[in-house]
């Protein structure tokens, strides 16, 4: 789960297993960060996880656009790595839940600008659908869970304006309420099923 959880490494899985994945750089070095985000547009976010512990408040970090304000200043980026990755265009996003063998997903639409760069800013700003994800986006979906040894897993992907499957990450203990809420996917019985068939 570990392994998993690092976007590092399920980048580099996805895309071994056949995954469309966003050009990324990782990096503490301001010359890289500068020449990869002027080349084209980035967003940045963290390495691992989504939140923060400062002074004892624990806070959520959403992807954000990289502008040039932000790259005038880069001081202190030495300090830690940085994960910054191209912008893909999106129609929409999904969110696929494996559980076992089933594959469920949820088509994303974004209502406002901020929840079309992060859609976990405002869940009451989205619209949701149905999706069936491309054949062969299911069959590398499957070789990177057998990758990873993982019987679960939430998957985050953009769905380029040309219909295009793009991989932003894999959680291993993602969220799966909203997309049960929103398909009528019967979801939590799946997990059940799965739990019991484990304890046999």
């Amino acid at each position: 789960m570990a392994d998993a959880a690092y976007k590092p490494v399920q980048l580099v899985r996805a895309a071994r297993c056949g995954l469309a994945v966003p050009r990324t750089v990782i990096t503490n070095d301001p010359v890289p960060a500068r020449t990869f985000t002027r080349s084209g547009a980035t967003v940045t976010k963290l390495v691992g996880g989504m939140a923060i512990d400062e002074e004892g408040v624990r806070k959520n970090v959403y992807t954000s656009r990289v502008t040039e304000a932000d790259l005038a200043d880069l001081r202190g980026i030495e300090h830690t790595t940085h994960l910054f990755q191209r912008w893909v265009p999106k129609a929409r996003e999904a969110r696929v839940i494996v559980i076992g063998e089933h594959i469920s997903a949820a088509a994303i639409t974004a209502g406002t600008a901020a929840t079309h760069v992060d859609y976990r800013i405002d869940y009451s700003a989205l619209s949701y659908a149905p999706v069936t994800p491309p054949a062969e986006v299911v069959s590398a979906t499957r070789l990177l869970m057998a990758e990873f040894g993982l019987v679960y897993g939430a998957l985050d992907f953009v769905i380029t304006p040309s219909g295009e499957w793009v991989l932003l990450e894999i959680n291993p203990t993602g969220q799966y309420g909203f997309v049960e809420n929103a398909t009528g996917a019967p979801l939590t019985a799946q997990l059940a099923d799965l739990l019991a068939g484990a304890g046999r």
